[in-house]
């Protein structure tokens, strides 16, 4: 269990919590999210603590590991849904080759890669995914496993190749170039 685990958590001005049972939900200016806990949270006025007691009828020296366990995941992840509901998660992908290109259309996301076809991709409702330019995509959202997520299924499409680099990296990727044969 890491120390931060049991530090209290600070609730931004513009976001409300509510706890039901075992689950929290959170209301920001971005939308609403609700985590599933395992473990008991206090609410405070401004302020979480995440304590290490699991919900339910448990006892014995596994569950308490357990717990123990779980406390800084669940706290890390009312962290994220903080921020997330606040600023959000953007991800930025970036095409390189020749003839690559992705645009938007009704049914999703259309990718040309290199494919004798172009590949379609239908886009989560709760994501927002813009093409600022034909090799330069932008996904963002409230929740940052489903923007890493989605955005690895993406780049999955066309992973990039290390002996000429082109494919689908994120923005700031750099990838090391192997040397090719030697005659």
């Amino acid at each position: 269990m890491s120390n931060l685990a049991k530090q209290e958590i600070k609730i931004p001005q513009n976001i409300s919590v509510n706890l039901s049972k075992n689950t929290l939900i959170c209301k920001g200016p971005l939308g609403s999210k609700s985590i599933l806990l395992k473990v008991a949270v206090v609410i405070n006025k401004n302020s979480l603590l995440v304590t290490s007691n699991l919900l339910g009828n448990t006892s014995g020296k596994d569950d308490l590991l357990e717990a123990k366990s779980l406390q800084g995941t669940v706290a890390s992840l009312i962290k994220q849904a903080f921020i997330g509901l606040t600023s959000g998660f953007r991800e930025r992908l970036q095409l390189v080759g020749v003839g690559y290109r992705a645009n938007l259309s009704s049914e999703g996301l259309e990718l040309k890669g290199g494919y004798s076809h172009t590949c379609l991709i239908k886009i989560p409702t709760d994501l927002k995914v813009f093409c600022l330019k034909p090799t330069l995509i932008s996904i963002s959202g409230i929740d940052k496993q489903k923007v890493g997520n989605f955005t690895a299924l993406v780049r999955s499409y066309k992973v990039p190749e290390p002996y000429k680099g082109k494919g689908i990296l994120y923005q700031d990727e750099k990838i090391v170039l192997k040397e090719g044969k030697r005659s």
